[in-house]
């Protein structure tokens, strides 16, 4: 017999049963091959019944996960909206909203409430912004004068031609020179802002020569009296510029202009470099900050200019009467020690705090008349004395800082006129305030030299492209 290919043999044991038993009956009995093909015919159908009934199932692969197909299902209008209130989106904030503004001019005495009432505000909404300003400025009372801008929604219609007026948004008000308060209705509340006003600012240049005194020629050059005091604050420890500087000195000065939009007339000015030629001798002074906003003068070497205290408590200084330990008194007509030194000033001239420290006394002094007494560490002290008045919130227990104005030249006590009478202390004996000897507050760190070489040499190009006057 003849073999059959593998993957030519049936499959399942009755089928080669079969085969094997036809094959047999056609060499041996035709009547046989006739019994075998009905046997065939009458189980072919229950094979193939079992054969469907019994198929194999396939085993997913471990290991793998299957997937189904889901046919698609058309949503319904309810059942999108459903879906949408199971999972709700934030709606994106306008920031194109349409604001009403309305301009208020505030009289004296006026409080936010009584200014929304005016226009119409609800009495909840009333008070949510009346309790915001108090909680944040402990009043509700608006400066006079100044503006209040209100900021409303847009009107909306409410039917047979009424509308109803927007809700308040927001409201700015005008606080000061320098900053303005803001108030915005946000989700979590009402933000409050206090904003400084921006500054228009220019970098000018001046210089001159001196023909009589750097003060006098400086003011008839259009110097800026502020800047005569700064140039004599930068430079006070190193030279005297009302003694030292002489006819054929010259000044070149770099320096910075701020103001605000309306207030041209207040500007804000400050030196950024400076130089003196006095006797052949130049001395400079390059302005450099450390830390934003909080800047100290160095000369070119990088060391610092600055004290730790002032060397005047006035911007202009002219001394009427020296320390001395003898000095006929032109009240009490005897002599007696003079243990400060008098500046001869008009009254109302505003005095200065010549170093850090904490109010130890603000009062009246005796002969001193109104004075203040400021404790600056546990050796150092200063008395300000035959004061006016003093600045405001100046009270004993308070700290100032070098050059806050703490008082104003009067003639209070034992005096004759208008001056400051201006005494130092250390470790409670009164010394010569124009003969203490102070060291230099600080110098530039290794990391900065970089930077304050960069800005000194940019400096010093604009000020030698400064023509001489």
């Amino acid at each position: 017999m003849r073999a059959v290919p593998t993957s030519a043999r049936p499959v399942g044991g009755i089928c080669r049963w079969f085969v094997a038993g036809f094959r047999f009956l056609c060499v041996y009995d035709s009547y046989g091959l006739i019994a075998c093909l009905l046997a065939l015919v009458a189980l072919a159908p229950v094979d193939a019944s079992a054969a469907k009934q019994k198929s194999p199932r396939k085993e997913p692969v471990r290991g793998k996960t299957t997937s189904v197909t889901v046919p698609i299902q058309k949503l319904t209008n309810n059942q999108a909206r459903s879906a949408l209130l199971r999972n709700p989106t934030v709606p994106a904030i306008d920031l194109a909203e349409k604001r009403r503004q309305t301009v208020y001019r505030v009289r004296s005495g006026e409080t936010l409430t009584g200014i929304l009432t005016r226009h119409g505000v609800p009495q909840a909404d009333r008070l949510l912004w009346a309790r915001t300003m108090k909680r944040n400025f402990g009043s509700e009372k608006l400066p006079a004068g100044r503006d209040l801008s209100l900021y409303f929604s847009k009107p909306m219609l409410a039917g047979r031609g009424q509308t109803h007026t927007g809700q308040l948004k927001a409201l700015e008000v005008d606080q000061s020179d320098a900053f303005t308060l803001t108030m915005e209705r946000g989700i979590r509340g009402i933000l409050v802002q206090k904003r400084e006003k921006p500054f228009d600012v220019e970098v000018k240049t001046i210089s001159g020569s001196v023909t009589s005194s750097l003060f006098e020629d400086g003011r008839k050059a259009g110097l800026h009296p502020a800047l005569l005091s700064q140039l004599t604050d930068i430079f006070t420890w190193d030279i005297d510029l009302e003694k030292e500087i002489h006819p054929g000195d010259s000044y070149k000065i770099l320096y910075e202009q701020r103001s605000r939009k309306g207030q041209e007339a207040k500007p804000s000015l400050r030196i950024l470099a400076a130089e003196l030629l006095s006797a052949g001798q130049k001395f400079t002074a390059i302005y450099f900050e450390k830390q934003k906003g909080h800047g100290n003068y160095f000369n070119s070497e990088g060391r610092s200019l600055a004290r730790s205290f002032l060397r005047f408590p006035l911007e202009f200084t002219n001394i009427t009467s020296l320390f001395t330990e003898s000095r006929f008194h032109p009240i009490l007509k005897t002599n007696l020690p003079h243990t400060g030194v008098d500046f001869a000033a008009q009254r109302g001239t505003p005095v200065r705090a010549v170093g850090d420290g904490i109010i130890a006394d603000a009062g009246w002094n005796g002969g001193y008349g109104k004075a203040i007494d400021l404790k600056h560490d546990a050796t150092y002290m200063s008395r300000y004395a035959h004061l006016g008045s003093f600045a405001d919130g100046i009270h004993n227990g308070i700290a100032v800082t070098k050059g806050q104005i703490i008082g104003y030249v009067g003639s209070t006590g034992r005096s004759t006129g208008p001056h400051l009478h201006f005494e130092f202390y250390k470790d409670q004996q009164s010394i010569n305030p124009l003969s203490v000897d102070v060291p230099a507050e600080e110098s530039i760190e290794p990391a900065l030299q970089r930077i304050f070489e960069n800005q000194k040499r940019t400096f010093l190009v604009e000020l030698s492209s400064t023509p001489q006057s």
